[in-house]
């Protein structure tokens, strides 16, 4: 109805039954009445909206009964009413009418009875878009520009080009957008980001060309090379004004702008697998021009490197869209597919030759050479191989390249790598760049049809291990030429990275064979014996400043290695590498960590590495941490890590003086839990042992888990909550487990982590929700048992009757939680929660029945029988 109100008043302000004097009057009714349709449309009727705040809605679900919207004329009105705006100069009013047309643009197709009626809304939609254009009306209003571009994007996005192109007023229509889009690619800095509405309206039609082939106009595959040829352009003039240290512009720069640059590369990407010959033959040509001029002196350098990185970016963008396209296109038949590619890798590669003997790199230009590298490794080696016949287009690649096979191809890949590994250090986003695709070369898995359709399986690794680079990197990874790894403690996770991914490609090589692993960890096996040196002589000679780096190198060093142990033999070789006295364990290198965490308690640039490898290396993912039955190894590495709790806890607990709160403490006690936690759900370690031989280290550690836990204030912990997630973790594995150790708190104590545990069950965060509902689940049912049981009185059974007549408001606000999420259907598991309410409501029947009627009473009167009806099944 007031959709409906709304709509009638337009009309009727449009045909003059509604006369207003006073203009501004006028335009103030315009504006609320728009506003108001337009958030009528655009209300999220079926809660599908992922996102409120984003101004796109890609299919309008209005209800079905809105019949108003299948007037013939609902679309002609908004136009006539934008006419107005424009003429009475009223640019918000203007707006509001686009943005309604956008939303009706975007109807979902079975609102349509029949589907002459949505033919019809589409014929209105191309006549009024095309009169705005041919008129250009409004558009110098960058908000009516703007929206104007939204507009065109959603008709194509929500019809088929085949749809469009059975209209008759499309021959026209397209003419007018493909001369808006072409004026606006010459007036490149107006507006930049209103235009990728623009360039996603013809990329989007690239694939319906290339599939349809004679069933859509010809012009259309020569409007979208124009655009895409004209795009190129802006871009260069882009650069250039860029790089101009004197001008000043408006608009952000795609180049300092990763988000906004991989959405223009994605388009381009698109826009390029149309007539890609002669696409990539116009980029080829600015390349040597410029390269020409560069060398020439002709041109700024600047300039030079603005433009060769934004052309390095395209050209990867280009051979990226060709992933999944097939090679017998008929735009390629003057040169195959991998010959095009060929010729675009090999200005790519030369270029990279010449700028590696350069003294000062730029961090952009080198940059675009890791994107190309990327895409290039997608199309060839990586995921997207399955599509293509590997084998062939590799050696025909090669051949274009002017190499013997596809092993000299990611040959000039790796080479790369190790380049910006031993010189381009210096540029922090260069290398972080350049380990991803490192790892991703490592890791990469294939499956490849060949012309039979038997499939293979290729894995990159192997075909890295043939390398000459990479064995030279194997057998020289801590050689100070590899400069990042002393670069300094900023660079400690890109180690990690680093000797992640050649773990993985040494247990790949080697297998299980034990020398080829110690040889390979010989530079740790120095400081590592260096620093348990140090550290027989005393927490003091460990504690000196010397020691600080190699000790966060060694711990860097070692979980990324742990990281690339996925099974048991290579984490066998691990522990037995670190435990190299099992039979007296305190004599054992991996004793070292304790040490040091008890010297350098203090400092988080230590404690936060050294902890990070240790709960990595008490992880049992994957089931790699096996050992045998009657082998004690499981109770060592649990004690260790015990050892490593107890060590860090009572520090932390007994300091009072912070700087930062969240790197001094929070974030400690946040990997000190997940190592804690890990260490628990193992499976490798059997903990009745401890208590039948008076042995500690579990109840010690689980007493100051659980302080530490108590030790972070509840709003420190939503504040935090990224990285005390294992915080919830750990309750819930110690309520499973471990009960007996958790009621030995004060009740006190007990009601502030159901109080936590309660705040959780409220997160956004799935897995922490799911984490507390075990956990209460868990306390329930070990309180109902102990609550239950007739025999002589224990000690846990008195701690749950003394907890449960101390806090009796603490279960109960939890059912009254648990009872909300349910009514309101906010929970994303059913499951999940309705597990700990059967033991809620056993333990305190008399406040369920109250509480029953009270939401009963919060209900209007027609629904309270219903809702009574339901608590009674429950």
């Amino acid at each position: 109805d007031i959709f409906k109100t709304a709509v009638t008043t337009l009309q009727q302000v449009t045909s003059g039954q509604i006369n207003i004097a006073d203009k501004n009057d006028e335009r103030r009714l315009m504006k609320q009445v728009l506003q108001m349709s337009c958030n009528c449309l655009s209300f999220d009727f079926m809660g599908t909206m992922p996102d409120e705040t984003s101004d796109e809605q890609s299919t309008v679900m209005v209800p079905h009964s809105w019949n108003v919207l299948r007037e013939e004329g609902i679309v002609k009105l908004f136009f006539d009413l934008f006419t107005k705006s424009c003429s009475n100069q009223w640019p918000e009013c203007a707006q509001f009418c686009l943005q309604c047309l956008v939303l009706l643009a975007a109807l979902r197709r079975s609102f349509f009875n029949k589907e002459e009626d949505r033919t019809k809304l589409l014929a209105s939609m191309m006549q009024g878009t095309t009169g705005v254009l041919a008129s250009k009306m409004g558009l110098h209003d960058h908000g009516c520009y703007h929206e104007l571009c939204r507009l065109l994007g959603k008709i194509n996005a929500t019809h088929q080009v085949s749809d469009l192109c059975a209209s008759d007023q499309f021959q026209v229509w397209i003419e007018q957008v493909y001369s808006f889009t072409m004026d606006s690619l010459r007036h490149w800095e107006v507006m930049p980001n209103s235009k990728h509405y623009l360039l996603g309206f013809w990329a989007g039609m690239v694939s319906p060309v290339i599939l349809l082939g004679d069933k859509v106009p010809k012009a259309l595959e020569t409007y979208i090379q124009q655009i895409t040829l004209a795009y190129i352009e802006s871009r260069l003039f882009m650069a250039e004004a860029s790089a101009d240290p004197n001008g000043s512009f408006d608009w952000d720069d795609p180049l300092q702008d990763e988000v906004l640059r991989t959405e223009q590369l994605e388009v381009l990407s698109n826009l390029g697998r149309c007539r890609y010959q002669d696409t990539a033959q116009h980029i080829m040509k600015h390349f040597e021009d410029i390269s020409r001029l560069g060398q020439q002196g002709a041109m700024p350098q600047t300039v030079f490197e603005k433009k060769m990185t934004w052309l390095v970016y395209m050209m990867g963008a280009l051979v990226g869209g060709h992933a999944s396209t097939k090679t017998n296109r008929a735009d390629t038949e003057r040169a195959p597919t991998h010959v095009v590619n060929g010729e675009l890798a090999g200005r790519i590669f030369r270029l990279v030759s010449l700028t590696d003997q350069n003294g000062t790199p730029s961090e952009g230009l080198e940059l675009a050479y890791l994107y190309f590298l990327e895409q290039f490794r997608k199309v060839y080696i990586g995921e997207q191989a399955k599509q293509v016949v590997q084998q062939q287009v590799n050696e025909r690649l090669a051949t274009a390249l002017g190499l013997e096979d596809e092993n000299a191809v990611l040959g000039l890949l790796i080479n790369k790598i190790g380049k910006n590994l031993q010189q381009r250090y210096q540029l922090e986003p260069v290398i972080k760049k350049t380990l991803a695709l490192f790892h991703e070369l490592a890791a990469g898995i294939n499956i490849v049809h060949t012309p039979d359709r038997s499939p293979h399986l290729i894995v990159s690794g192997r075909l890295l291990l043939k390398n000459d680079m990479v064995k030279y990197i194997l057998s020289n990874h801590a050689a100070r030429e590899f400069g990042f790894l002393t670069h300094g403690l900023t660079y400690g996770k890109y180690r990690t990275m680093y000797y992640h991914t050649l773990g993985k490609l040494l247990f790949m090589d080697i297998r299980d064979n034990r020398d080829s692993f110690d040889k390979f960890m010989e530079p740790q096996s120095h400081i590592l014996n260096t620093l348990w040196q140090q550290s027989c002589a005393g927490p003091q000679a460990l504690g000196q400043e010397s020691c600080k780096g190699p000790l966060i190198g060694l711990c860097r060093d070692l979980r990324g290695i742990c990281q690339a142990c996925t099974g048991c033999e290579a984490y066998g070789m691990l522990f037995e590498w670190l435990v190299d006295n099992p039979k007296n364990p305190a004599s054992s290198r991996v004793t070292l960590f304790s040490r040091a965490l008890d010297a350098w308690s203090n400092d988080p640039e230590v404690t936060t590495p050294l902890l990070k490898f240790m709960a990595e290396f008490v992880h049992n993912k994957a089931q790699r941490i096996t050992f045998d039955q009657s082998s004690p190894n499981g109770i060592l590495l649990f004690r260790e890590a015990s050892t490593i709790l107890v060590t860090y806890a009572m520090r932390i607990l007994q300091r009072t003086q912070f700087t930062d709160m969240y790197v001094e403490k929070y974030k400690g006690i946040g990997v000190t839990l997940d190592m804690f936690s890990h260490a628990l759900h193992g499976n490798y370690t059997n903990f009745g042992v401890f208590e039948l031989y008076s042995d500690n280290s579990l109840s010690k550690s689980m007493a100051l888990a659980l302080q530490m836990c108590l030790a972070i204030p509840l709003q420190e912990l939503n504040a935090h909550l990224k990285a005390l997630k294992p915080y919830y973790y750990f309750l819930e594995l110690a309520t499973r487990s471990h009960m007996p150790k958790v009621v030995e708190l004060e009740p006190v104590m007990l009601t502030t982590l159901m109080q936590s545990v309660e705040e959780g069950l409220l997160s956004f965060e799935t897995s922490v929700s799911m984490q507390c509902c075990a956990a209460v689940d868990n306390v329930v049912s070990f309180f109902h048992q102990q609550a239950a049981k007739k025999s002589r009185s224990t000690s846990e059974q008195e701690r749950v009757l003394r907890f449960m007549s101390e806090a009796p408001r603490c279960l109960q606000n939890i059912l009254n939680v648990m009872l909300q999420l349910v009514m309101t259907g906010t929970f994303s598991s059913t499951w999940s929660i309705s597990r700990p309410l059967l033991g809620l409501v056993l333990l305190q029947p008399d406040y369920f029945m109250q509480l029953k009627e009270q939401l009963v009473q919060t209900q209007i009167e027609e629904r309270r029988p219903k809702l009574r009806g339901c608590f009674n099944d429950l």
